[in-house]
């Protein structure tokens, strides 16, 4: 007999994470990422549990003058932009379906705070700033049950941050993610 996906009650999440970025500030995509995720089931389609995740971004820009925002002076350089984000959420997510097809779709919404690192590196220079801001992650996705304990998962989120930088002129670190990974359950 077959067991269902819904008949384990944790469930972990582990993933490589894409993020393409949506904000003002990068453009490049990234493949340095990862996920982890905890799921607790407390109704027969419905989780809630605590995820994070962190990509590391980076972009090389042309030669390019660059002005302090008070005016006080400038820097002509190339150089290379990085961003590594830490957002951690609060999470729920519904299942639908009954768990006895091969395929279960899914849709859920992080609420939580982000951690944010933007550093621009020039010759053997480097101005940096970080900060916290509030961070909201829609999500849906798909997962592949091996069994009632394992399976394959893949998801597409949008993670909207409200970091804020004066130094670099931007009012969120917003981004695009794409996860694939596997998730465990236990017993």
């Amino acid at each position: 007999m077959r067991r269902l996906f819904f008949s384990t009650r944790d469930k972990f999440f582990m993933g490589w994470e894409i993020a393409f970025p949506a904000n003002d500030f990068m453009s490049g995509t990234s493949l340095a990422g990862g996920r982890i995720d905890y799921r607790r089931m407390i109704e027969p389609h419905i989780s809630v549990g605590i995820a994070g995740s962190w990509n590391s971004l980076d972009e090389y820009v042309h030669k390019t003058t660059y002005q302090k925002p008070d005016g006080s002076g400038a820097i002509t350089s190339d150089f290379v932009k990085g961003v590594y984000t830490v957002p951690l959420h609060v999470t729920a997510h519904y299942y639908f379906g009954d768990g006895k097809k091969k395929l279960l779709p899914y849709a859920g919404l992080g609420v939580g705070a982000e951690y944010s690192e933007q550093t621009l590196y020039f010759n053997i220079f480097s101005i940096e700033d970080n900060n916290w801001g509030f961070s909201l992650r829609p999500e849906i996705g798909l997962i592949y049950p091996f069994n009632a304990y394992t399976g394959l998962y893949v998801s597409g989120a949008y993670n909207y941050s409200d970091n804020k930088s004066d130094i670099f002129r931007f009012d969120n670190i917003s981004h695009f993610a794409v996860s694939v990974g596997l998730s465990f359950g236990s017993k």
